[in-house]
């Protein structure tokens, strides 16, 4: 059968759909020999690497209301991002404690990005929450992580769905899982919508019947461009055995509140590949 490798990509509030994912391939008594992670996979895969239960993982998030969201993001007089990250990093802490990366009970790497070079780091010793820390640190949102030496932020935007590091950790069979919207299905939430402007002067020549989308939509939607577009090229030189992308439309990247539901479908469109993952296995 081989080493079999689980692929987390990044994605937000998305991300609660890789523990619907992990629910249905323990309950298909599908081993996992590697875990490697992106951004909010990164922390996903993390504490199941530890060995935490499926149940224990859930239920925090579940209990996650929209206060919450508003709470954590909301923004910190710093000049290198809105969000300072101690309630992330609070957050964190339940899960992870003081866990090292030698104390987990599967191979895991964290996948973060240098923002002064650009160069894809990979985690994989030391202190398991600041890496996690580090690999979810969006860029303009989240303050940067120095990492060994390095500024360190979010990994997706190097490798969203990081396939080939799985691939080089040996993984023969490898299982993606992705949460990210497509372009097409992110800009349907971003439409132009009308608007009476009464503008006084007729120096003022514009389209009165549009506006523009706000800056949150406009940010979301340049990163699912830019990771689609990377993740792209990524596949064309590494596919997973199984990609694994639940329909996620209606659901933001701060939905945190609305996990139950992100998980739900998750497992829905993991249970959709479990044939053809059996028969990969089988043969």
């Amino acid at each position: 059968m081989g080493k079999i490798g689980l692929v987390l990509g990044s994605g937000s509030a998305r991300g609660l759909a890789h523990i619907g994912v992990l629910k249905v391939l323990q309950r298909a008594n599908i081993p996992i020999d590697l875990i490697v992670g992106s951004s909010m996979g990164a922390l996903i895969g993390a504490i199941y690497a530890k060995g935490i239960p499926l149940e224990e993982i859930e239920q925090p998030f579940q209990r996650l209301t929209r206060r919450w969201t508003i709470t954590s993001f909301f923004p910190a007089p710093h000049i290198s991002g809105f969000v300072g990250g101690s309630m992330l990093e609070r957050f964190l802490h339940t899960f992870l404690k003081n866990t090292d990366f030698c104390d987990l009970k599967i191979s895991f790497t964290a996948v973060a990005t240098d923002i002064e070079t650009g160069e894809e780091i990979l985690l994989r010793e030391g202190s398991v929450k600041k890496a996690i820390r580090a690999s979810m640190s969006l860029p303009v949102v989240f303050v940067p992580v120095h990492y060994n030496g390095r500024l360190v932020v979010d990994g997706g935007l190097v490798n969203p769905l990081p396939v080939s590091i799985a691939k080089e950790m040996g993984a023969d069979v490898i299982i993606a899982s992705y949460v990210m919207p497509r372009p097409k299905e992110n800009a349907e939430s971003i439409k132009l919508k009308k608007k009476n402007w009464k503008i006084p002067l007729d120096i003022f020549k514009r389209d009165n019947k549009t506006r523009l989308p706000n800056m949150k939509k406009m940010f979301f939607q340049g990163l699912s461009v830019m990771e689609n577009k990377i993740l792209e090229a990524n596949l064309r030189k590494t596919n997973p055995s199984v990609l694994i992308e639940p329909k996620l439309g209606d659901f933001k990247s701060v939905d945190f509140h609305r996990a139950d539901e992100i998980i739900k479908s998750g497992e829905k469109a993991a249970e959709s590949v479990i044939p053809t993952l059996k028969q990969i296995l089988d043969g």
